[in-house]
């Protein structure tokens, strides 16, 4: 029996059509995944199921009665909750205070909160469900798996049938993911029915009951797990098969010459926190050095030192023998640096700009683009023109803006920039966030190119799949340091999940 329903639901933004007559069904006490590319529309779906949009047509059905939400609350009232991807808690209030947080328990006739009560409400709602959680520990204390058990017990104490998970795997080890895993399938057990959006298959062949496929806004696919793959579901995300690109094992042994150094590199945040502890590694001709770990420790602001974003209270770091610390990103591109940044419109396009302009944009001396300080127009679009047929961007309007290319291509554009820009050292910061699979294919084997060629590599990604399969070694980041380094060919993913958790061999 389908217990929430949706029939010709679609959702427009002016004359862009976001989701196009969307039906879909799913089963009480099932587990749904909802696959698709970024930008397909499953999060708008979500949305409109969860009240934060409303249908522009279309019918929403609860246990088989038409439905309108004017708001989350409206939702939640006909027994609907969702878990964002980034959390909505209050990290100095504890768990019991976070749950009942809009919906605190009064002591009769008067206005104080009755505490004794919520926590003994709370832990009754804990033991019901088996979750490994302490009414009065304070969130700013938990795991980010712990955290994410606190949000599904918000919505749980509301009584809400149907859960909806946005990529709830995103910032989690590897243990935390199998932990979650356990604990929607004793969800759905207890009569639960999970509604879980995410992009990574391998959890969606653990997890789920059936997939739905949403390609470009309209449904591609409804399959029972049991009767499909990762490579099937691939195929129907992307329209075409993908291939999964691995570091070779017949590829060119790094030399001797290190290409990019940190040395005991610290920084402080501006709060006055040091939030970068003594970090080092070097980068060798001919290598890619992974660099694994939650979300939030420490990674982007090492990103930000190398790439002269951010300056550092102490260590150094050098660039091919020369000691570059506190250059500007100018400076290091002059000095033999490509970057590819963690936000590519925040740090590494202007969206206002045309494609030739950001095919050029911090390369302007080179490649004859300018003469005697003026660009040179022709000149600046022959070269917009090469990296679009190398690297097959697709432009819908050559000379129109990049801000209106879809985001794997307008990450192409980045890519194509920094990799043909003479660099022989390349910085890769979330190289593939927020692109399709087809062109995070095409990314991984340019940087694979790019390191076969004899150049240095630092790639930083919060998919550990991605750092696992490119890298020739892996150094791991916890809470601002590194606490291990491993070799990916021989490394389990329960070892990363625990050096991701800060725990090493000694512990």
């Amino acid at each position: 029996m389908s217990i929430i329903k949706t029939i010709g639901l679609t959702k427009k933004f002016g004359d862009f059509v976001a989701n196009d007559h969307i039906d879909l069904s799913v089963d009480d006490q099932e587990i749904r995944c909802i696959v698709g590319e970024n930008g397909a529309g499953k999060s708008t779906l979500m949305n409109m199921l969860y009240g934060l949009l409303r249908p522009t047509s279309g019918q929403i059905l609860i246990n088989d009665q038409p439905v309108t939400f004017a708001s989350p609350v409206d939702a939640i009232a006909h027994g609907l909750g969702m878990v964002h991807q980034h959390f909505k808690l209050v990290p100095s209030l504890t768990v019991y205070e976070n749950v009942l947080l809009g919906a605190e328990l009064k002591k009769a006739g008067t206005p104080f909160i009755d505490s004794a009560t919520e926590i003994e409400e709370v832990s009754k709602l804990i033991e019901k469900y088996k979750f490994d959680l302490s009414p009065t520990d304070k969130v700013e204390d938990l795991s980010v798996g712990a955290q994410q058990r606190v949000e599904i017990l918000k919505m749980l104490y509301r009584n809400v049938d149907i859960l909806i998970l946005d990529e709830p795997t995103a910032v989690l080890t590897p243990q935390e993911v199998d932990d979650l895993i356990v604990t929607l399938r004793e969800l759905r057990d207890q009569g639960k029915t999970i509604i879980m959006i995410t992009h990574k298959l391998r959890e969606v062949m653990e997890l789920s009951d059936s997939v739905t496929v949403i390609r470009r806004g309209k449904v591609t696919g409804n399959v029972l797990t049991k009767d499909t793959s990762e490579s099937e579901l691939a195929q129907m995300m992307v329209g075409r098969a993908v291939r999964t690109v691995t570091n070779a094992p017949d590829a060119p042994d790094p030399t001797d010459q290190v290409g990019l150094e940190a040395k005991g590199l610290c920084t402080i945040n501006e709060y006055g926190n040091e939030v970068l502890h003594d970090v080092s590694f070097a980068v060798r001709r001919g290598e890619v050095l992974g660099v694994a770990g939650v979300e939030g420790n420490g990674q982007s602001e090492l990103v930000k030192i190398l790439t002269g974003l951010m300056t550092t209270t102490k260590g150094s770091v050098s660039l091919l023998g020369k000691d570059v610390t506190g250059w500007w990103p100018d400076q290091l591109r002059h000095a033999g640096m490509a970057i590819i940044p963690e936000d590519r419109y925040e740090d590494g396009l202007c969206a206002t700009m045309s494609v030739a302009e950001n095919s050029v944009a911090g390369y302007l001396d080179r490649n004859g683009v300018t003469k005697r300080g003026i660009v040179d127009v022709r000149a600046m679009r022959a070269r917009r023109d090469e990296l679009v047929a190398s690297y097959g961007i697709a432009v819908g309007d050559i000379n129109g803006e990049v801000g209106q290319l879809s985001g794997g291509n307008a990450q192409k554009v980045i890519v194509a920039r920094e990799l043909e820009s003479g660099g022989s050292v390349l910085i890769a910061c979330q190289p593939t966030r927020g692109v399709d699979l087809g062109a995070a294919e095409f990314i991984h084997q340019k940087i694979l190119d790019f390191r076969n060629a004899g150049n240095s590599v630092l790639l930083v990604s919060s998919e550990l799949s991605e750092v696992m399969s490119l890298s020739d070694r892996v150094i791991v980041m916890y809470k601002g340091a590194v606490v291990g380094e491993v070799d990916p060919k021989v490394t389990s993913n329960t070892k990363m999940g625990l050096l991701m958790a800060g725990i090493t061999d000694g512990e």
